[in-house]
This record gives C-alpha cells, sequence and structure tokens, in this order.
C-alpha cells in the first residue's frame, strides 16, 4: 500500500485556485532572488528611460517601446524563483518605472500601442510563469513525500498497519493520507472513504477548536508531540470519546512533513468512570436529600453518617450520633429486635430486613418507625457496610387506627356502621352455634324523617339522630350492639335471649325511647318509628344480609300498618314483600303508560241531597294483574319520592276535569274538588309552586280546591304543617282534615291547624260494634266544628238510618255508597241525578222507621 494516494487533491497536476491565491498571498520579499530580479528590472528601466529619450531626439531610430522587450526578461526570473508573486511584482514594478516616460514623453499612436502591449504581455507572461513554477513545484513536492514514503514503506507497514491501535498519516493541512484497519474499525470507514478528507470531517462539531494552537505550533515545528483528547463521529452518528497523539515527521533537511496521529479510544473508560460517578451522585442525592431516614453503619455496626431526615426524626445530629451510636435513640425494648436484625442482613447469604420498632426522640417521646436495613457486598460477597432506610409512621399508624376506625363506625354518631355490623352478625352466628339461645334483629326507622330535613334542614336532622342515638344507647345491654344502619335506620342486634318475647319487650323499649318529643335548637318535633323485628336460634346459617332484609321487610309492614309500631318477621311477608316490590317496580311507569285514572266520589249536603264537591281518588288498573287497591299501592309510593309525582298527577289531571265543571250551588260554592296528599308533600318545598302552576295553568279559582291531609300526617310536625297550611290559606285554598278522630284529636291541634273543613272518619259513622262511646264521641265532634265553624262531612255513610242519625246531630255534608260510589270523570255529569235519587230513597225509607243511633 502506498502512503500516498492519488486522490490527495495536493497530487493533481493544475495547482488550484486555493493555491494560486495562496502563492499571491504570499510575501515575495523574503526570496533573495526576488529582489535580484528588482535590479534587472531597474536596469531596463533605465535604458528605456534613455532609449526613449534618445528617440524623441531623433537621434537614435530605435522606438521607445522596444526597449521595454528587456521587462520580460527579470520577470520570468523572478517567476521561476519567487513564483507568481515575484513575477507579478517584478512586472507591476517594472511598468511603474516605465509607465511615466511613456505619458510625459512624446509618442505616436502606433509606439503608445506598442507600450502597452508589452506591459500586457509582461504580467500574463509573469502569470503564465508563476502557475508553471507552482504546478511544477507540487509535482516535484510530491514525488520527493513519495519517495521518502517508498523508502520507509516496509518498516512503517509493520509499525502502522498491524498495530492495534488507530493510526492515522496527516499531511499538514489535515487531510488524511493513510489510515491502519484499527483506524477504520475506530471510525466505522473504510480506508477509501478516510483518504484524502480532513480529521475535522469527522471531529465531533463542539471539538473541532480542541488543541487548534497545539497543532499550529506542532506544523511550525516548535513542538514535536502533542497529546489531547477530543469527541469523533462513527459512522452511524455514535460518539467516541478519544486520546490522540500527534507526533511530527521531518524530513531529511529538518522540514516538517507529515503528522502520524495514534488514537486510543477511551469511550468505554469515559462511561465507565461516568457511570461510577452518576452511581456515587445518584447514591449522594438519594441519602441526603431522601426524605426518610437513612444511615451507615460499618461492618462491625460502627455509625459512619446519616442523613438530616434521620437526625430530624430522633431529634440528635451527626456529630452525636457518631459519638454514642443507636444507644441515643433506641428504645429498650426493642434492642434485641435491631441486634437480631443486623446478624441476619450481615450473615451469609442475608437478606434485608424490614420491621416496624420503637425510637425515643431526644424530648423523651414515643415514635414508631419502619425499619428497613440490608447490605453492601465486595466482589467476594463480604459485607462493606449496610444502610438503614427510617421512616417514621406515628402520624401514619394515628390515621391508621383513624381511619380503622372510621371504616367501622358512623362519623355522625359514632355507633358502629353497617360494616361493623356485618362482622357482629356473624359472630353472633357463631355463638349461637356454640351456645344456643336466641338471637334478634331489630331495625328501627323514623317514620318521615324526610319531612324533618325537607322542612328544618338537614343540620336539625343530624342533630336529631344524634339524640336519638343517644337515647337508643340507654336501653342497650352489655350483649348487645347497636349499630346506624344508614339514614334515619338503626339496627338493635340482641343476643342470648331466652325466647321470642324478649325480643317484643325490646321493640318495646326501643318505642318508648321516642315517647318525648325532641328539642333542638328551640323546635319541639315529636316523631314516632317503625321497628321490624326478625328472632332465630340455632343453627345460625342465615347471612347478615338475609337477617337484615327480613327485619327490613318487617319494619316496612309496621309502616304500612300505620306506623309507631313493630311487627316480627313472619315467612309469608317475605313473598309479600316480593309482590310489593314488583308493584312499586311497575307503579314508575304506570303513571306514562296510562295505567292511573282519576274517580270522583260526590260530596253531598244531606239536607237536600245535592252534590257540593267531589273527593278526587287514584285508581290503577295493572295491565297484568288488574285493579291494584289504593291502600296497596299508595304506601309503596310513599317509601320514596314516587308518591310526590302521583300527587302532581292526581293535582292536574283532578283540576283539568274539575275546570269543566259549573260553579253554582249554596254553602261552599260547589262543585269543588278535593285531593289528597300525603305527609311527604307537606314538607316538599314545590308544593306550593306546584299548587300555583296547576291553578294558574287550568285557570281554576283556588276557592273551588280542598287539599286533604289526614290527622295523623298533619300531626307529625305540627309546626311544619301549619305553615304550609297557613299559605295555603292565602292563596284561597281550603284544607280538609281527613280521618278525624283517628289520630291525637287535640284542641290544641285545630287551633293551630285552623282547617276549613273535617271529614270524620268512617269508624265512627258505621262502626263495626255500636257503643254509646262511639255515639257520644261524634256528638261532641259535630258539636265542637260547629261552634268553631268548621265544615262537617261524614265518611262512608252506607245505610238510610246512618243518614239520618247524622241529620239529627246536624251534620251537613256526607258522603258514602249510599249516594254514589267513586265515578270515572266521563260519568260526573250523570251522577248528579243518581245521587239526588239515591238521597230521595233514603228519606223516604226514614219515614216510614225511627233512625236509630249509631
Amino acid at each position: 500500500m502506498s502512503m500516498i494516494k492519488t486522490n490527495h487533491p495536493h497530487a493533481a497536476h493544475q495547482p488550484s485556485a486555493k493555491e494560486v491565491v495562496v502563492a499571491l498571498a504570499h510575501p515575495p520579499w523574503t526570496n533573495r532572488q526576488f529582489w535580484v530580479a528588482q535590479v534587472l528590472v531597474l536596469i531596463v528601466g533605465i535604458l528605456h528611460l534613455i532609449g526613449d529619450i534618445a528617440n524623441s531626439h531623433g537621434s537614435s531610430p530605435i522606438p521607445g517601446f522596444v526597449w521595454i522587450l528587456p521587462l520580460l526578461i527579470p520577470v520570468v526570473y523572478a517567476g521561476i524563483t519567487a513564483g507568481i508573486a515575484g513575477a507579478l511584482g517584478s512586472a507591476i514594478v517594472g511598468i511603474m518605472l516605465m509607465l511615466p516616460a511613456d505619458l510625459l514623453l512624446p509618442h505616436t499612436t502606433t509606439e503608445l500601442w506598442g507600450a502597452w502591449s508589452i506591459y500586457v504581455m509582461a504580467i500574463a507572461i509573469a502569470i503564465l510563469t508563476g502557475v508553471a513554477v507552482a504546478r511544477s513545484n507540487s509535482i516535484i513536492h510530491m514525488e520527493e513525500i513519495t519517495e521518502a514514503m517508498a523508502e520507509e514503506e516496509q518498516r512503517f507497514r509493520l509499525a502502522f498497519d498491524d498495530n492495534p491501535t488507530a493510526m492515522a498519516v496527516v499531511d499538514m493541512d489535515g487531510y488524511l493520507l493513510r489510515v491502519n484497519p484499527s483506524a477504520c474499525r475506530l471510525l466505522d470507514r473504510t480506508a477509501d472513504e478516510l483518504t484524502g478528507t480532513s480529521f475535522l470531517a469527522y471531529t465531533h462539531v463542539n471539538d473541532q477548536a480542541i488543541a487548534a494552537d497545539l497543532n499550529q505550533d506542532l506544523a511550525a515545528g516548535k513542538l514535536v508531540q502533542v497529546h489531547y483528547t477530543k469527541r469523533l463521529l462513527r459512522k452511524n452518528g455514535d460518539v467516541i470519546y478519544v486520546e490522540i497523539a500527534r507526533s511530527l515527521a521531518k524530513d531529511r533537511t529538518g522540514a516538517p512533513r507529515y503528522v502520524i496521529a495514534s488514537i486510543r479510544d477511551l469511550t468505554a473508560e469515559i462511561e465507565a468512570a461516568r457511570t461510577v460517578t452518576e452511581s456515587e451522585m445518584r447514591f449522594r442525592l438519594a441519602f441526603e436529600n431522601n426524605m426518610a431516614g437513612m444511615v451507615l453503619h460499618n461492618h462491625d455496626g460502627r455509625f459512619i453518617d446519616a442523613n438530616d431526615a434521620f437526625c430530624r426524626i430522633v431529634g440528635f445530629n451527626v456529630e452525636e450520633l457518631a459519638a454514642n451510636g443507636s444507644s441515643l435513640f433506641l428504645y429498650p425494648e426493642d434492642a434485641e429486635m435491631a441486634a437480631t436484625d443486623r446478624q441476619r442482613v450481615l450473615s451469609n447469604g442475608g437478606s434485608s430486613t424490614q420491621n416496624v420498632r420503637r425510637y425515643r426522640h431526644r424530648s423523651g417521646k414515643i415514635i414508631y418507625v419502619e425499619v428497613a436495613r440490608s447490605t453492601v457486598r465486595d466482589e467476594d460477597d463480604k459485607p462493606l457496610f449496610t444502610i438503614t432506610s427510617v421512616r417514621d409512621i406515628t402520624a401514619e399508624r394515628t390515621l391508621t387506627e383513624q381511619l380503622s376506625h372510621q371504616a367501622l363506625h358512623d362519623s355522625l354518631t359514632g355507633l358502629p356502621n353497617r360494616i361493623a355490623l356485618m362482622d357482629r352478625i356473624a359472630h353472633a352466628q357463631q355463638r349461637i352455634n356454640r351456645q344456643g339461645g336466641v338471637n334478634a334483629l331489630l331495625l328501627f326507622d323514623l317514620d318521615d324523617f324526610k319531612g324533618i330535613n325537607d322542612t328544618h334542614g338537614h343540620h336539625i336532622g343530624d342533630q336529631i339522630l344524634v339524640a336519638l342515638s343517644d337515647r337508643l344507647r340507654g336501653t342497650l345491654r352489655s350483649s348487645d350492639s347497636l349499630c346506624r344502619l344508614a339514614g334515619d335506620e338503626f339496627v338493635y342486634l340482641a343476643e342470648d335471649l331466652s325466647e321470642l318475647s324478649d325480643a317484643e319487650l325490646l321493640a318495646a323499649r326501643l318505642l318508648e325511647a321516642l315517647s318525648a318529643p325532641f328539642t333542638i335548637d328551640n323546635l319541639t318535633i315529636q316523631r314516632s318509628a317503625s321497628v321490624g323485628v326478625v328472632a332465630w336460634g340455632p343453627p345460625g346459617d342465615r347471612s347478615a344480609i338475609e337477617l337484615i332484609r327480613a327485619a327490613d321487610t318487617a319494619m316496612y309492614e309496621a309502616k304500612r300498618e300505620g306506623k309507631a309500631r313493630y311487627v316480627l318477621y313472619t315467612a309469608d311477608m317475605g313473598e309479600r314483600a316480593a309482590t310489593n316490590f314488583r308493584i312499586a317496580q311497575d307503579l314508575v311507569p304506570a303513571i306514562s303508560n296510562g295505567e292511573l285514572k282519576m274517580y270522583y266520589q260526590p260530596i253531598v249536603n244531606i239536607g237536600n241531597g245535592k252534590i257540593v264537591g267531589w273527593e278526587s281518588l287514584m285508581r290503577w288498573r295493572h295491565p297484568e294483574h288488574g285493579w291494584i287497591s289504593p291502600d296497596t299501592f299508595i304506601p309503596l309510593a310513599e317509601q320514596n319520592d314516587l308518591i310526590l309525582k302521583l300527587g302532581q298527577f292526581a293535582l292536574m289531571q283532578s283540576l283539568a276535569t274539575a275546570s269543566a265543571w259549573p260553579r253554582k250551588g249554596v254553602g261552599i260554592t260547589p262543585p269543588y274538588v278535593g285531593i289528597n296528599l300525603s305527609a311527604r308533600h307537606f314538607h316538599d318545598p314545590d308544593l306550593l309552586p306546584m299548587v300555583e302552576s296547576a291553578l294558574k295553568t287550568y285557570d281554576f279559582p283556588p276557592e273551588c280546591l280542598v287539599i286533604e291531609i289526614t290527622e295523623s300526617a298533619a300531626l307529625l310536625d305540627i309546626e311544619s304543617a301549619r305553615r304550609v297550611i297557613t299559605s295555603l290559606d292565602e292563596l284561597g285554598i281550603l284544607l280538609a282534615l281527613d280521618d278525624f278522630g283517628t289520630g291525637y284529636s287535640s284542641l290544641s291541634y285545630l287551633a293551630k291547624l285552623h282547617p276549613k273543613i273535617i271529614k270524620i272518619d268512617r269508624s265512627f259513622v258505621s262502626p263495626t260494634v255500636k257503643s254509646p262511646y262511639v255515639q257520644r264521641s261524634l256528638e261532641a265532634i259535630i258539636s265542637l266544628c260547629q261552634v268553631l265553624k268548621i265544615s262537617v262531612i261524614a265518611e262512608g255513610i252506607e245505610t238510610p238510618s246512618q243518614l239520618g242519625a247524622l241529620q239529627s246531630l246536624g251534620c251537613e255534608l256526607g258522603q258514602g255508597f249510599l249516594f254514589s260510589k267513586a265515578v270515572p270523570a266521563n260519568e260526573v255529569d250523570h251522577t248528579e241525578s243518581l245521587v239526588l235519587n239515591n238521597w230521595k230513597r233514603a228519606i223516604a225509607s226514614l219515614e216510614t222507621v225511627d233512625p236509630s243511633p249509631l
């Protein structure tokens, strides 16, 4: 292999433009031959001046411009000895010397053209001579290099090509003349790709200025060898780190000829060093800035270092810890645990340990910490040091205990919650299987608790629940559990009862806890409750969910039977509950499907048989089960907000129908329509806006609308009911107190509610058993209403004798099957004559038979 490649730019037969420019820029006056040429130019200039003067005086026949021709001699000489710069310099100096004579002395045009032609010729010859000489010198120079390299080729091959270190021969301008195979592998390129190219082409752009001054000193011969590191680029763009040693090679005359570069790949070393450094930095950062406490001990257990977090945990500084060790903070009773952990991690094959222990803070406070310890070993698996991570879990432990308590207890009342109840029932089942006896589950639910929240706000409702839980705790036996299930539902789990009657006694005690009203924020609120009771003996194989569901079913049965009572669960209740559930589900779409209709029963003036109003009654015809009694579906709807939708439906349908009735008559402006509302409506803030909107929609006079509410519903929250009734009265709407006499009838209640109508319950009009007490009670109610100027409507009139007895007591209005059953809207117009005829027949029968007391 030749050390010089023919494709090197310096080996071209024609000098490049760059070389010409460099040659022009090189100052010729450092060359002595150049000054010899200048002397010759001066002589030629003198000869030209003498000849030109002689010709202008006619003493010489030779034209003056001819004497310019000798200028070509020094120009060519200067070009050969000093290059293109010397040739051009000599030509220009000669022209400057001879030009004044040509311009000042008289000359013909031909003579001037001749002079200028020779000047141009001198410049052209100067350029041609310089270029030719530069080419000749370049060829000679390259031949000399080739010859020198050829002489050393054999010796160089052994030291260069076969060297495992990457090596390159670089000319004085930085171009690669030759590279060995190791250099090719290092740069991932072939020798042909590298040879003839600049070394800077493979240097990282940010490292190209590295060692520039050293390389210049090396090229100038001031230094023989230089060392430096830089980054090079492989063919695929990968960066490699190298150490470069450049040595200057001189020719026999001592002139610099080329540079031999030795390149050692440092990438692996640098990456390894960087990895170690980064690892140390990461460890130090992780150690010092770790939020957890970190401690280092040597293999003998002697303290080495601790971070700030650990010092804060124990309250001692690093100096104190180094002087005294763990005895400063280790809790005495946990010292043996700490020693065992240390021996375990230091033993052969020992793994890390983790546990919770106690430390004593500098202040004396006991703290709980989570300690994790592991060992760092050398290549021979010998322990070097241990590293311990310490996390203060005192607050976390406290919080965990709090969260555990919260997870199992109700946040409002502090009672165990549903999760705790499930666990306690499971344990109760295990105990009853072992010990026998009777267990009972009592589900306690306030009646119409939602009304309290809607009327007085949830803060009042919450306070009532807290007060109620305190009362129920007073009934608790030591063996029993009281839990808050959800909302206003509480569960009493009784264990180790002697017999079933004990469960009933407990239920009675729970209800008795509500005998006294609640006084909250100067409000007196009376509430009843419904209790469902399920009792069982061994085997205790029913799940907690099944037991709660059974108690829930019994509780809703208690509500269905009139609330304020307890009911024992029986097997048939489950079936009935399933049926009721299906009915409740079918009731939701019944409104939109047109299954619900409003029927109207006439209210009759029992003195003349004329209709004064109608009571609107809801009827449901199920597509599969046929007619379903309101006594069945209304209580189901009252268990949720569906009752509000039914109430809205009843109001809108009734007013739509009644708006078409003629408005004439005596007494209460007839015909009026009476609509039954649930207690839930009286706690619904949307009740009044709904009524106002309905009256406006159908342009219905408010005095022809009667809102009926049961006495028991009104008395659930007398203050709330009074406010709603007052608002209705302001709108001109009449209030009827339905089923009067079945609740806690009291003069004070009548004074507060101011009803315009009282509807006497059918149990007084058609009692199942005749009783003087019932008769006197009816007389008292009617007399009281007459004194208070309250209209009275007797419900459930079925016989002429009942009609006659009510007339004799001065009762004004009545309704019942004696006059007419409830009829659909399209039959209302035909009912008036039917009612009148039925009344006449009843009166006629009374003329032959004296009416007997009820």
